[in-house]
């Protein structure tokens, strides 16, 4: 029950509830807008469609809690040598719930043609990002303000 009360904790910092539903906003809505719901419906099905948009919040929500949680502990110890590891969770944000950005960069590293490959239309990345999310969030959250580090 500790990752309840942290994720309380998180909430009511300074970054709040404003602040994640307004992250949550930046990722969610603009992917919703452009999904193009009616040539989902008549090409995929009523039911992909659904799960493309209920995986897409799921993955906004869990992503800003995530993001959020990791500037509070970075708040709480001070820390602001490395700023990698926010470029590099957007990045990865944008290849898991961005289908148009991801085989963009995907195609960078010549990786387009085995993605298109995919069964369920990219469904499988957005589950896989999913279980990835929630493993880092249980992990940030469930020690949310211990730190690990050893120092000399």
């Amino acid at each position: 029950m500790n990752i309840y009360k942290n994720i309380i904790k998180v909430l009511q910092s300074k970054i709040g509830v404003f602040w994640l539903f307004f992250g949550w906003s930046i990722i969610a809505l603009p992917s919703i807008y452009f999904l193009e719901p009616q040539l989902i419906i008549w090409n995929l099905w009523y039911s992909f469609f659904i799960t493309e948009v209920v995986l897409t919040v799921i993955i906004a929500l869990l992503f800003w809690l995530f993001l959020w949680s990791t500037l509070y502990k970075v708040n709480f110890f001070k820390i602001r040598e490395s700023k990698s590891g926010y470029f590099w969770g957007f990045l990865g944000l944008i290849v898991s719930g961005c289908p148009a950005c991801s085989i963009t960069l995907a195609s960078y590293i010549w990786l387009a043609g085995i993605i298109s490959t995919f069964p369920y239309h990219w469904l499988e990345l957005k589950f896989i990002s999913i279980f990835m999310l929630i493993y880092s969030c249980y992990s940030t959250l469930s020690h949310l303000e211990l730190c690990k580090i050893k120092t000399k």
